[in-house]
């Protein structure tokens, strides 16, 4: 019937081309007649279930049947006290019709004996065998199919004694003579069937479709002919309206008289069907409802009055019939009607007085129904949709003029929706008889305190807390919008909420089981006060009414031990400190411009509700409080830190934070809260920033006095984090097997790195006025000193400061000689950084971990390369400018091979042996690569000599020295691509070479493109490639090396490949005939002197 309701308005509406309106109302028709079949609904699942579960007990009872017609006499017993099992479950199906236990429950035996009541047999043994000749064969498909495993019958034996079914008792009485072969058949054929469909998945309850099923279900013959009869009316007045001339009044009429015959029916009817009575009911009107608004939109037959109060008595109408046959969908779905009417009805007159008139009537309707009725679905519709109408209104047409009129109706429905709120919480409160529930522990977690306002609000139905809310959110909005145009409106808007709020939780204050309700207006209006302070003051008087505010409020419910309000106070503080950070505007002689006295009262408030919890509150609080905490402690160090901005310049700023740091790392020591070690560590930072800003005056006697006064602050605060209580929490944690290091360690590590920083350059600036390549020279006895301070006090953070030098020593020598030329001067504090870098890896207590060694290493070579390079280099020419960058790879993968042995090496092999050796190499071999690729250069004074040369002489010694080294600090897995990866280094020297020889004595350009269409080229490298394979091939023959014979076995073959894709394309050319012959002849003596070396052979040398 729902989808009925469905069809009819939308096929109406395209009849009176009115689309949109048919679809509108057919699914408001469609959702009331589907809200009235679901009880219905409800019913037909449940007898669906109970046909399932009677269907199982049928399979079970044809089951028995089947063993009983099988067995001969001695098993006969057997399966008599399986009908008995079965039998029990005589109680689930006690809702199946007489008819159908009178088929299936009468079994007779073959002599007719009365069966005793038996116990339940066991099914985890299996069923007996069959006699050697039984009365009646069974069907073995049948069987298959029917006998249900002892796993399901186990299971329905456990929902039986669940359900504690009692025993069925049988008799001769209720026996009858057993049913005929052809009754058994066809028993049989269903039962098969039966269990098939279930066996593949069938179940007709979830796979039936919905229209299918409206359609089958109750009377199916007469839906169907409802709806052909009316498609056919449909048609046939669209026929008649094409042939027969009817006026259009009457066609109105003859609608609107439908719709008001279909309200008769539907209300004679609805006491003996009710779902079908209100149904026609709900339609009638519908129908009668848009035919007024078709007779105004389609064709101006009534005046938009007359159809407004037509439309109303359609509504008062429809709910008139919901109250008096008390159906709330009926209701809802008047009230739709009503609040569409003015709207579809509207001429854009602008007329709202007459408009806001209505919807006041309309409402305390709604209002009076909901004295009567508990609709609360009812009161949602009718606030939402009042309260859209108005804001619709307001956007398009609202203005300053028409405060005075709007204003009181405003007032009536925010009064109105919240009274009918109250009503339905005061009903439902009432109902409980319990004031209270139980108040929340004092160190309740945030879950816990949710979970209490949860238990209160649960008391309330949900639809009265969003009615109570959205009440309050959408009259305020609309409310601000109205005044916006006045200063301080809006806030006295806000204390006009709280008033009313307020003034109703003190009415509520003597009437018992309210509670809940009180709180709830006791927050509103505290909500709206707190509101109301940002609206009317200026941000700094806002931060600071907030922020005396939460301090009071937290104090308050610290005594009063109430977790929600210390939490409500906490937000408030934080949204104060947030609201804060906008005031602030870069200054003039100081860095920062602001009002200080509202900086310093949010410092105040701040560390005023963090010394009450400390001292109160701290040990066994829960962790959301401890988190606010630690933000509330971030927001007044925040503040701290700004404050003395307001007043100083960099200098002075520099200073005042260096006192912070300290201070901060003094608390450190104190607690174990690590956010005065984040303050600290980010006021160092700041300290870092201010002196860069200042960094690019003019150096003179003490110009930067203030990093004097700093930097031993700031040393002492890195001392006060790291020694000596630090280094207790951090034993302890070791003795708890944590490795995690403690914050506060890293924020000292950092500090005493920028305390060195700032001191060394203040200390340097004195010195020189500029900045020079000694302050390299003059840090490293700084650090030195430190290495022996640390030595002293065996202070581990200050080895780990002393072990990050290098790497800040490399990123200031290499961006210090980005903007400067390279001398010779440079290599004495490279070469003193060097050996301290070494000195302070070596020393035992550093500890320094394997990754440092291995970017120490690293950073020595690049500073090293860098130096040779760009300093030897740009003195060099040709071939000897690239070899200095070889120098210093070449010399570390000599040093760590040759003095692998010392002591140093030895410790850390893993390091400089297994990663630094092969590292070197590799940079050797990329050198290889780019030298073998470049435009080659002349050795002058020296003449180019192939193979003399000092480049391929350079290469040749490496490829020698790489086997010899390599294989020995490779890691085993890689030691296996040592070999294949020199020879195809060799190969590229060699062909580079064979290029380089054509290039200096033939004049051949060096481009690759240019070099490849030379055919003496091409020649030369198919010579040369032959003999590196014929040597390769003849070493391995000899040394019965299969892998070398090979290997030059595939050069040759590429060798031979590219005499027929190359030299053959050089017709007639001497080169292509010297490469054919030579190539030839050279496979011919391979192939006699150096045959492939027999597998075998190979094999057994492998083994020995």
């Amino acid at each position: 019937m729902q989808y009925f309701c469905l069809l009819i308005p939308i096929l109406i509406g395209y009849f009176l081309d009115e689309m949109t309106v048919g679809v509108i109302f057919g699914s408001i028709l469609w959702l009331f007649a589907r809200e009235l079949g679901k009880p219905r609904q409800e019913e037909h699942d449940a007898k669906l279930q109970n046909l399932e579960k009677e269907i199982e007990l049928l399979k079970l009872r044809l089951t028995a049947l089947e063993h009983e017609s099988v067995h001969d006499k001695a098993e006969v017993g057997q399966a008599r006290k399986l009908r008995a099992v079965l039998s029990e479950h005589a109680d689930d199906i006690q809702t199946t019709p007489a008819p159908l236990h009178e088929k299936v429950e009468p079994i007779a035996t073959a002599d007719n004996a009365s069966v005793e009541p038996v116990v339940a047999p066991s099914f985890s043994t299996p069923v007996p065998p069959v006699s050697a000749e039984p009365s009646v064969q069974p069907e073995p498909a049948l069987y298959a199919d029917s006998v249900e495993t002892p796993a399901q019958v186990s299971a329905i034996q456990e929902d039986e004694r669940k359900q504690d079914a009692p025993v069925l008792q049988t008799s001769s009485e209720n026996e009858a003579p057993m049913p005929s072969a052809n009754t058994s058949e066809n028993i049989d054929a269903d039962s098969r069937e039966t269990v098939i469909h279930k066996e593949e998945g069938f179940d007709f309850k979830f796979s039936e479709n919905p229209i299918v099923a409206w359609f089958l279900r109750g009377n199916p013959l007469l839906k169907t002919g409802i709806v052909v009869l009316f498609l056919g009316l449909a048609f046939l007045l669209r026929y008649a309206s094409e042939r027969i001339y009817v006026p259009v009044e009457m066609r109105y009429l003859t609608v609107a008289g439908a719709g008001l015959a279909a309200v008769i029916g539907g209300w004679k009817l609805q006491s003996r069907k009710r779902e079908y009575g209100l149904v026609l009911q709900g339609f009638g009107v519908a129908v009668m409802y848009l035919t007024s608004l078709a007779a105004l939109k389609l064709h101006p037959l009534l005046p938009a009055p007359i159809v407004f109060v037509l439309m109303v008595a359609m509504v008062v109408l429809m709910a008139l019939l919901a109250i008096r046959q008390n159906a709330q969908i009926m209701a809802q779905v008047a009230l739709v009607g009503g609040l569409a009417a003015p709207i579809l009805v509207s001429d854009g007159s602008g007329n709202y007085l007459v408009l806001f008139s209505y919807l006041s009537l309309l409402n305390a309707g709604v209002a009076a129904i909901a004295w009567f009725k508990a609709w609360r679905p009812l009161n949602l519709t009718g606030f939402a949709g009042t309260f859209a109408i108005a804001a619709l209104w307001g956007m398009q047409s609202y203005t300053p003029q028409h405060f005075a009129t709007t204003e009181p109706f405003l007032i009536y429905h925010w009064l109105l929706y919240t009274f009918i709120a109250y009503l339905f919480a005061r009903r439902k409160l009432m109902e409980s008889r319990e004031d209270t529930l139980a108040p929340v522990a004092d160190n309740a977690t945030l879950e816990e305190i949710w979970n209490s306002i949860c238990s209160h609000g649960l008391r309330v139905h949900v639809l009265d807390h969003t009615l109570l809310f959205g009440t309050m959110a959408a009259a305020f909005g609309l409310q601000y919008r109205m005044v916006e145009h006045w200063p301080s409106a809006d806030a006295f808007s806000a204390l006009g909420f709280a008033a009313v709020y307020g003034l109703a939780a003190l009415m509520l204050k003597r009437q018992q089981g309210l509670y809940i309700l009180r709180q709830a207006f006791f927050a509103l209006s505290l909500l709206f006060l707190t509101l109301a302070v940002p609206l009317h003051f200026e941000r700094g008087n806002t931060v600071i009414l907030w922020t005396v505010e939460s301090a009071l409020v937290y104090f308050f419910g610290l005594r009063q031990q109430r977790p929600h309000m210390r939490l409500g106070a906490l937000v408030v503080y934080l949204l104060a400190a947030l609201t804060q950070l906008s005031g602030y505007q870069e200054g003039g002689s100081t860095i920062l411009h602001g009002q200080w006295f509202t900086t310093l009262l949010t410092l105040f408030g701040g560390a005023a509700i963090y010394l009450q919890w400390h001292l109160y509150r701290r040990k066994g609080s829960a962790q959301w409080e401890q988190t606010l905490q630690n933000a509330t402690l971030c927001a007044a160090l925040l503040y701290t830190s700004i404050l003395p901005l307001l007043f100083f310049a960099e200098r002075g700023s520099i200073i005042i934070f260096s006192a912070l740091v300290a201070a901060w790392a003094f608390c450190r020591g104190k607690g174990k809260s690590d956010v005065f070690s984040t303050f600290a560590l980010g006021n160092a930072i700041f300290i870092l920033l201010f002196q860069a800003s200042i960094n690019n005056e003019s150096n003179g006697f003490l110009t930067h006095w203030h990093l004097f006064a700093a930097a031993p602050l700031l040393f002492a605060a890195a001392y006060r984090l790291q020694y000596p209580r630090v280094q207790t929490e951090a034993s302890e944690n070791q003795d708890k097997q944590d490795q995690t290091l403690p914050f506060s360690q890293i924020a000292g590590w950092a500090i005493l790195v920028i305390a060195l920083m700032l001191g060394g350059f203040a200390t340097y600036t004195q010195w020189t006025g500029e900045e020079t390549l000694f302050i390299e020279l003059w840090a490293l006895p700084i650090f030195t000193t430190l290495l022996l301070l640390a030595n002293r006090l065996n202070w581990k953070e200050l080895f780990q400061t002393t072990l990050a030098f290098l790497p800040l020593f490399a990123l200031h020598f290499i961006g210090y000689h980005l903007e400067h030329l390279w001398t010779a001067a440079a290599a004495l504090p490279l070469a003193a950084a060097t050996v301290l870098n070494f000195v302070i890896l070596n020393n035992r207590q550093t500890h320094a971990p394997i990754g440092l060694h291995k970017l120490n290493i690293i950073l020595i070579g690049i500073l090293w390369s860098l130096w040779a390079g760009m300093y030897v280099g740009d003195r060099l020419d040709g071939v000897w400018s690239q070899l200095s960058w070889l120098a210093v790879p070449l010399i570390m993968w000599v040093v760590l091979h040759t003095q692998r042995q010392l002591v140093f090496f030895r410790r850390h092999q893993a390091t400089y042996q297994h990663f630094a050796l092969p590292i070197a190499a590799l940079a050797a071999a990329s050198w290889m690569i780019w030298t073998n690729f470049s435009t080659p250069f002349q050795p002058a004074p020296l003449p180019y000599i192939p193979l003399l040369n000092p480049l391929e002489l350079a290469c040749a010694g490496m490829l020698w020295f790489a086997l010899k080294s390599l294989p020995e600090a490779l890691p085993l897995e890689y030691r296996r691509v040592n070999a294949p990866g020199v020879a195809a280094l060799a190969f590229m020297v060699i062909s580079a070479g064979v290029m380089r020889l054509w290039h200096f004595y033939d004049g051949i350009t060096w481009r690759l493109d240019i070099m490849l269409q030379s055919f003496g080229l091409q020649a030369s490298l198919s010579v040369v490639w032959a003999v590196t394979a014929i040597i390769l091939m003849v070493y391995g023959n000899r040394r019965k090396l299969r892998p070398f014979w090979i290997t030059g076995a595939a050069l040759m073959a590429i060798v031979v490949v590219k005499l027929f894709l190359i030299e053959l394309s050089n017709s007639g050319g001497i080169a292509r005939i010297a490469s054919f012959i030579i190539v030839g002849v050279l496979l011919l003596l391979v192939g006699w002197f150096a045959p492939v070396p027999p597998k075998a052979v190979e094999n057994e040398e492998d083994k020995a």
